[in-house]
C-alpha cells in the first residue's frame, strides 16, 4: 500500500475522542498478555503501522533505540533471575557466578517487547493526536490538564529539533561534540543540554501565558476547532471496543498469560493462536480501515 501524506490518511481524520480511546485500548491489550509470541504479534503490527504513518526514517530510529533497550532489559533480567531451570549457559569466575536461565530469557524478552511496543504506541499517538486534538479531548474534563499535556508534547518535539540544530551550529565555533575524550564530549553535550532545557522551559511557559491571556479554559473558548462524529468514526471505535472485550475475555480464560517466570519454558503455545488473531486485527485496524476508506472514496 502506497504511503500517503499523514493529513490525507483515514487515521489522522478519525475523531480525536475515538483516537484517544483506541490508543488506550492498545495500551490495555499490551498489559493483558505476557507470552513472547503474543508480544511479537503486537510489536510486528505496531511496526507495520509505524512505517506507514511515521515513515521509514523515523521508524528506523525507533527500532534502533528499541534494539538497544531490548538488549539492556535482557541482560538485567537474566542477571536477576538465575535460579530457574533449564540453565543454558553457566559462567563462574572467582566468587562471581552467572547462570543464563532460559525462562528468565523468555520472560525478559516478553517484557522488553511490551515496553518497546508501549514506546511505539506513544510515538504514533504523538503523530496522530496533535496538540489541538489533545486540547479538544481533555479541555471539557480538565482544561489545565489539556494545556499541560499539549505543552509537554510540544516541549519534547521542539527540544529535539533545537538540540540537533544547536549541535550543528556549534561546529562553526569549533565545538565538536563527537571529538575528544569521553569526559570532554560529555561536558560539551551537558552544556548544550542545559542551554536547550532552559530555552524549552521558557518557550513552554510563554505558550502557557499566551493561552491563559487568550482565555483558555473559559466558556466556549477551550479549543480552536470543532470536530464532528462521522459514521466511520463510530464504526471504527465500535469495532476496536468489541475486539478489546474479546481479548479481555480471552485473558479471563488465562490464555496468553503466565503468572511465574518458571512457567516461561516455550515461545509458542497452541492456545496463543486465539489472542494473536484478535490482537492482529485490533492493532492493524487503522491499516485495514485505510483500505476500506480508500475503496469507498474511490
Amino acid at each position: 500500500m502506497k504511503r500517503l501524506p499523514l493529513q490525507m490518511t483515514f487515521f489522522s481524520q478519525v475523531h480525536p475522542v475515538a483516537s484517544t480511546i483506541y490508543f488506550t485500548e492498545l495500551i490495555v491489550c499490551l498489559l493483558l498478555f505476557n507470552h513472547v509470541i503474543v508480544a511479537l504479534a503486537e510489536i510486528v503490527s505496531l511496526i507495520i503501522c509505524g512505517f506507514y504513518y511515521l515513515g521509514v526514517k523515523s521508524m528506523t530510529q525507533q527500532l534502533k533505540f528499541g534494539g538497544s533497550f531490548l538488549i539492556m532489559i535482557l541482560f538485567f533480567n537474566t542477571l536477576l533471575n538465575q535460579k530457574f531451570q533449564p540453565i543454558l549457559w553457566h559462567f563462574h569466575w572467582g566468587v562471581i557466578t552467572y547462570k543464563f536461565s532460559y525462562p528468565a530469557f523468555l520472560y525478559g524478552m516478553a517484557m522488553a517487547i511490551v515496553l518497546i511496543s508501549m514506546l511505539f504506541i506513544f510515538a504514533l499517538l504523538n503523530k496522530i493526536l496533535t496538540p489541538n486534538r489533545l486540547i479538544y479531548v481533555f479541555s471539557p474534563i480538565a482544561p489545565r490538564l489539556a494545556m499541560l499535556v499539549s505543552i509537554s508534547f510540544s516541549l519534547v518535539a521542539n527540544f529535539i529539533i533545537k538540540f540537533r540544530r544547536l549541535i550543528t551550529l556549534q561546529k562553526t565555533r569549533n565545538v565538536d561534540t563527537t571529538s575528544g575524550s569521553l569526559i570532554i564530549r560529555t561536558k560539551k553535550v551537558l552544556h548544550i543540554f542545559e542551554i536547550m532545557l532552559q530555552d524549552s522551559l521558557a518557550s513552554a511557559m510563554e505558550t502557557a501565558n499566551l493561552m491563559d491571556a487568550r482565555g483558555f479554559g473559559s466558556t466556549k473558548r477551550t479549543h480552536y476547532r470543532s470536530y464532528h462524529w462521522q459514521v466511520a468514526d463510530i464504526f471504527f471505535i465500535s469495532t476496536s471496543t468489541l475486539l478489546l472485550l474479546v481479548t479481555v475475555y480471552i485473558r479471563w480464560l488465562k490464555i496468553g498469560w503466565s503468572g511465574s517466570v518458571a512457567n516461561f519454558t516455550t515461545i509458542f503455545q497452541p492456545t496463543d493462536v486465539l489472542p494473536i488473531g484478535f490482537l492482529l486485527v485490533l492493532f492493524l485496524l487503522p491499516i485495514i480501515s485505510e483500505g476500506i476508506y480508500r475503496a469507498c472514496t474511490n
